[in-house]
């Protein structure tokens, strides 16, 4: 989410910085009429929230990540960070599978 607000900011501020250029180049001519400074003062303020509100949601979401406890799929109980399941089901998913892929008998 923070990225997808840092670049939308970022991409409008080059829109508006290369307006600006356009309009400054062309101001004599139509073409820097159809651009009118307020645009682009409404424009670079937009941007500007957008890349602080980018920035906020960065901060705010790392902040979260250091609160959250990892927990089990499903029992839900705390496991240690990286893990998705807690040891109990974990080895009976590993059982699960090995019974599932290894269909042969044993030989004696």
């Amino acid at each position: 989410m923070h990225t997808t607000l840092l670049r939308l900011g970022l991409w409008i501020l080059v829109l508006v910085l290369a307006l600006y250029v356009l309009h400054d180049s062309y101001a004599d001519e139509p073409l820097g009429e159809l651009i009118q400074m307020n645009m682009l003062q409404q424009a670079l303020v937009v941007s500007g929230v957008l890349i602080v509100a980018g920035i906020v949601v960065r901060i705010l979401g790392k902040g979260a990540k250091a609160v959250r406890k990892n927990r089990c799929r499903v029992c839900k109980t705390e496991i240690p960070s990286g893990a998705m399941f807690c040891r109990v089901h974990l080895r009976s998913m590993l059982n699960d599978e090995d019974e599932k892929t290894h269909m042969t008998r044993v030989r004696r």
